[in-house]
């Protein structure tokens, strides 16, 4: 950090002799002589002097007053190892002192000039909140100021404004808005200027107001390297298409700060308190649930909106107030078919097929704890791996479970009074939970059928593809399922968001690249609406319902994920909605 050296000077030049002047009223023999010698700019002479008096001293009295001194002279003699030193000692011996406010002011100079910016805005608060000198005062409020102005965001979460009587807090945040202003970080002054009223406060809001329109500044923090690299580059390539058109057609300007997560945590949480600290509006990611958590605690005690596009897990939003999940949470679906399947098709026996998955087993488990609390039977789990392509053991004990053991030992005879086999047994359930993927279900759905297991199926996000529907109705049977985005493409607007991409980028977007447009496009809807500052924004957010995004709609609940959870069936080779 760079010295501000006229502002700092003037401080010290005033601290030389009023804080002399005090000291000379207790012992005028003794340090009159040292304080001519400051006057008369001979530091090191100085230095010599109250060393010598310091280490002679057998007065307790006198002890206080030569440490100060002994210090400052050190100070202007260059001496900052010493003088540091004896102004730290004389805090730690003499917490009481009058010299105490005077010492950390010291301090902070000395560690200012060392680039030590957090330690010296320490000192500093620490003799604003001690000192009764109100000229002093002025002196530390400026140094503050300029710390701020210089040293950047960084800073604030340094400053503990209830630490100071009530009388000296709103000076403090005045000093702090100042700074924040010359250093063009607009974004934290409104809630921090909320706890002033008065004038100068009034006079700094307007100020914010008129940059806060001329500056905008969005966040984004994407895995742009590393092994998710380009479902990170998918996204930002949405948001980069919604954020150009926005600007061309408000005409503002609006600056993106991309950074790169690398696909950790750690990272997305380091970057997410810059944007925090900094003059960042809204930001937008990260990309999974493990980044978003670490970035959404990180948010936990700021004012910063963070939209994640891709995240799916529970229970995210609840760790910051200013968090949104765009996709609906992986529970919320598990739970939202459970119900459905209770309340509305009647059924209480359900059977559950789940892939290995973390979020395929987060749906299954959601599922069933619902459906347990409902009423319901769970007649039994069965997993696979991803991989998986032979279902035949699954299938069968499944059909166990309904019928007792089944055995191929035995002789099975069917309605016509033919021996089959025990796979060919037919065996009716109410339902089968199955929350997989399209490739699954394209391997899983045709087994179910060849071993004559009958069920009504439910399923998730994953049914919700062309594969799934191609198969027909005669391997489907009645099936329902949960989206967020079933049809999206189908819409005027999706079919111009597709159109603009291939012109930009050369090739077909995807899901990714939708949910990136659409969560840029919430932030700049929230803009167009002369929403400028994060409480606006967030507000903003807070009430959107039924948004029709390219990706699919958005509702956010009260915990600020997406609620829109809609139920459709499969018919005629389309997904049809039956209930909201």
């Amino acid at each position: 950090m760079t010295v501000t050296k006229n502002r700092l000077a003037a401080g010290i030049g005033f601290l030389l002799i009023v804080v002399g002047a005090a000291a000379v009223s207790d012992d005028r023999l003794t340090l009159s002589r040292v304080q001519q010698l400051l006057e008369d700019k001979r530091y090191v002479e100085a230095y010599q002097v109250v060393t010598q008096l310091y280490a002679a001293n057998t007065d307790p009295a006198m002890a206080e007053a030569l440490l100060f001194h002994k210090g400052k002279a050190a100070y202007y003699a260059g001496y900052l190892t010493e003088s540091q030193e004896d102004f730290q000692r004389l805090i730690d011996s003499y917490p009481a002192s009058p010299f105490v406010p005077y010492s950390h002011f010291f301090r902070g100079n000395i560690q200012y000039r060392e680039k030590m910016d957090r330690p010296a805005l320490l000192s500093y608060l620490s003799a604003y909140r001690l000192s009764s000198d109100n000229r002093l005062d002025e002196i530390l409020l400026k140094s503050i100021e300029t710390a701020i102005s210089l040293g950047g965001s960084l800073l604030l979460e340094a400053i503990n404004y209830t630490a100071c009587a009530e009388e000296k807090k709103c000076p403090l945040i005045f000093a702090v808005a100042r700074g924040l202003l010359a250093q063009k970080n607009y974004q934290p002054l409104r809630g921090l200027l909320s706890e002033c009223p008065g004038e100068e406060a009034s006079r700094l809001l307007s100020q914010t107001e008129i940059l806060l329109k001329q500056q905008i500044e969005i966040g984004i923090a994407l895995p742009l390297s590393g092994e998710l690299q380009r479902f990170g580059e998918s996204v930002l390539d949405g948001a980069v298409l919604m954020l150009e058109g926005f600007q061309r057609e408000s005409g503002l300007r609006i600056a993106p700060q991309i950074y790169d997560t690398k696909g950790r945590s750690v990272e997305a949480g380091r970057i997410l308190k810059r944007f925090n600290t900094g003059g960042v509006a809204a930001a937008i990611g990260p990309l999974t649930s493990e980044e978003t958590a670490v970035a959404s605690a990180v948010l936990a005690c700021g004012d910063l909106p963070l939209i994640a596009p891709a995240a799916s897990q529970g229970g995210l939003t609840e760790l910051a107030g200013t968090c949104f999940q765009l996709q609906p949470s992986l529970d919320r679906q598990g739970i939202r078919m459970a119900e459905f399947a209770w309340g509305k098709l009647g059924v209480d026996t359900v059977a559950i097929i789940s892939p290995t998955t973390p979020e395929n087993l987060a749906m299954a488990e959601a599922f069933a704890d619902r459906f347990h609390q409902l009423g319901g039977t769970i007649l039994g789990t069965e997993y696979f791996r991803t991989r998986e392509t032979d279902f035949g053991p699954i299938i069968v004990d499944i059909k166990s479970l309904a019928i007792g053991r089944i055995s191929d030992s035995l002789t099975y005879i069917n309605e016509s009074g033919d021996t089959i086999k025990a796979k060919e047994v037919p065996v009716a359930i109410d339902a089968i939970y199955i929350p997989a993927s399209p490739e699954q279900l394209t391997q899983l759905l045709p087994q179910i059928d060849f071993y004559n297991l009958d069920a009504i199926y439910l399923g998730s996000e994953g049914w919700g593809d062309k594969q799934v529907y191609d198969l027909g109705r005669e391997v489907l049977k009645t099936s329902y399922f949960t989206s967020s985005r079933v049809n999206g493409g189908v819409t005027p607007a999706a079919r111009q968001f597709a159109k603009n991409f291939r012109d930009k980028y050369g090739r077909e977007p995807g899901h990714l690249e939708a949910v990136g447009f659409d969560a840029m496009g919430l932030i700049c809807g929230a803009l167009k609406s002369s929403r400028y500052s994060r409480s606006e924004i967030a507000e903003y957010l807070k009430n959107i319902s039924d948004y029709r995004g390219i990706a699919g709609v958005v509702s956010f609940g009260e915990k600020r994920d997406n609620i829109f959870m809609p139920i459709y069936t499969i018919e005629s080779g389309d997904a049809r909605r039956v209930e909201f």
